[in-house]
């Protein structure tokens, strides 16, 4: 369904706008509405959405083709957009670009090419004619499903319906409406690349979603099973020492080492599980790197009498033997993955290989925010617990929300469970840190906003590291955790819309922070959340003495010390 958005009026906004994928947007030359531009700003606009895939509509209204062909020689459109007699009647003139021609009841001119030009019903009952249609006329996030069921156009061309004054777009309004449009999407991100053998049980498992996931009865079981198995509310602690050791007066650590199983993972895996069974499917399968969301899998298929398979990468099983034998103790089958580089990545490909042949009876737990659709609005829901406690805590202790907040990323599930309660509030600066490896190139590192393009991979359109001739590239992290490809897209669009600010930290940063929280606070953390510990000690220097941080320590170290040991990379003597 394409999009556009009519009347925009702010470099800023069109930018966003054009991040979150919407097709065109259109900038109106006319003194009779409040939503005219000038030439000036229009420049700045086509500038900024020079740099996406959007497409910039000139409307006019009852003016002359030579005003016309002045001001699109003045800015390039890409589209120009005809209303009135007068325009209309100049049809003929602009026949080298695409034309969006509005309805009047009368005969479409015959210059015009159903090849590349459209038309555009608003206040006339839309006809069949053979060429692409826009819908247009009081669109908003309500009544847009209801009309697109009864006329099924080309695309929707909406104004008034995402203002929150007359001539004033909000942003807000307008994700909310992408959202009813385009529901398997983040903005530009996401949706369902999948084989078609895959679709049934994708809509399924959406079906399962609203009838299951989000019926009362599920909630008050989950909730209840997050209280009293997985032992939440995790803590908020306050690390006066290491604060001290890097030069702040404020750092607060939202505490997932201390659930059941020792980190994140398990308000997923567990959400999931009990989900799976309630639809009747006996059998669970996943995927993991670090072996966190393996053990978090084989520990809620234990307790719910599931059977359990954990696709691992070798090289994975080989640095992560904690995680293994604790899976194999709670009665999973642990399936070492020898192919590609035999990490996550490869661990991911086979989970999807048993899912296509098992859908019927397996359900496939995947453990972080990507995927095909709705597999990130799964864990991003059951990951959400983090943010909402954080921020009643933050709140509870402090008297305020944090200043920033701070995540590792490697799929992004832990992350994107603690930004989704601080999004609204832009004040609040939302960092994820990705692995920088041991360099910049593409394959020393895990960083896919540093060096990735669009890409899809494992279902879902996203960042992606790539080779030159676009097969996906090998990644190195230190932190078996954050070392993939791709990155969920929620983030993606966190990262194209600017909501979020993504940065790096290097193997060696993060063992550094690793060691330095576990000496001054006798917390060990997971060497993927060393890496949030890890940027904020590199920029410490450049905050306020007094900015308040909140950082999600996602895991604990336990699983990483006997490899770091082994590898001497970490050191116990003083």
């Amino acid at each position: 369904m394409l999009v556009k958005i009519c009347g925009i009026r702010e470099p800023e906004m069109a930018r966003k706008v054009a991040a979150s994928g919407v097709d065109f947007i259109g900038l109106l030359f006319t003194s009779h509405s409040p939503r005219q531009i000038d030439i000036a700003t229009a420049k700045e606009i086509t500038a900024v959405v020079k740099d996406y895939p959007t497409k910039v509509v000139g409307v006019f209204f009852d003016e002359t083709p030579e005003k016309i062909a002045e001001i699109d020689k003045e800015l390039n459109l890409d589209v120009i957009q005809l209303h009135g007699d007068l325009p209309r009647s100049g049809v003929s003139n602009f026949t080298h670009k695409p034309i969006i021609y509005v309805a009047d009841g009368k005969p479409l001119p015959e210059c015009l090419d159903v090849a590349k030009d459209f038309i555009l019903y608003e206040k006339i009952e839309p006809e069949e004619t053979g060429f692409r249609w826009f819908l247009a006329g009081g669109l908003d996030k309500d009544n847009v499903s209801g009309l697109i069921d009864k006329y099924a156009p080309t695309g929707v061309d909406l104004s008034s319906g995402v203002e929150i004054s007359r001539g004033v777009k909000d942003f807000a309004k307008i994700r909310e409406f992408l959202a009813v449009i385009r529901p398997t999407y983040y903005g530009a991100y996401g949706g369902m690349y999948v084989p078609e053998l895959l679709i049934e049980p994708l809509k399924d498992l959406i079906d399962a979603v609203k009838t299951i996931m989000h019926s009362p009865e599920f909630q008050a079981e989950y909730l209840n099973l997050l209280k009293n198995f997985v032992g939440r509310p995790t803590a908020l602690t306050e690390v006066k020492n290491f604060a001290k050791a890097i030069g702040l007066t404020s750092v607060h650590l939202k505490r997932e080492d201390l659930t059941h199983t020792g980190a994140h993972k398990i308000n997923n895996a567990l959400g999931q599980c009990l989900l799976a069974k309630k639809m009747g499917k006996p059998r669970i399968i996943a995927e993991t790197g670090a072996g966190q969301h393996g053990v978090a899998t084989a520990t809620a298929c234990a307790m719910l009498g599931l059977e359990c398979v954990v696709y691992m990468g070798q090289v994975d099983v080989e640095r992560q033997a904690p995680n293994v034998a604790k899976m194999r103790l709670l009665g999973a089958k642990v399936v070492a993955v020898t192919d590609g580089s035999a990490t996550l990545k490869d661990a991911v490909n086979e989970a999807l290989r048993d899912w296509a042949a098992s859908y019927e009876t397996t359900h496939y737990c995947l453990g972080t925010a990507l995927g095909p659709y709705p597999f990130p609005q799964i864990c991003a829901e059951f990951q959400a617990v983090i943010g909402r406690e954080a921020k009643a805590q933050y709140n509870e202790q402090v008297g305020s929300d944090p200043d920033m907040v701070i995540a590792c990323v490697g799929g992004g599930s832990n992350a994107i469970g603690v930004f989704q309660e601080f999004i609204p509030d832009e004040k609040i600066k939302l960092v994820g840190v990705e692995a920088g490896g041991y360099g910049v190139k593409v394959g020393e590192n895990a960083a896919r906003f540093q060096s990735g393009k669009l890409g899809v991979l494992h279902g879902n359109r996203t960042y992606v590291l790539q080779t030159e001739d676009g097969q996906i590239a090998d990644t190195h992290s230190v932190s078996a955790g954050l070392d993939y490809a791709a990155v969920g897209p929620q983030h993606a669009d966190l990262y194209a819309t600017g909501r979020a600010h993504y940065d790096v930290a290097t193997d060696d940063e993060a063992l550094i922070a690793f060691q330095l929280l576990t000496r001054t606070e006798g917390i060990i953390p997971a060497l993927e959340s060393s890496h949030a510990l890890a940027y904020l000690m590199k920029v410490a220097k450049d905050l306020p003495k007094d900015c308040k941080v909140l950082v999600n320590l996602s895991g604990r170290g336990d699983k990483d010390l006997p490899g770091l040991l082994a590898r001497e990379l970490v050191h116990v003597t003083n």
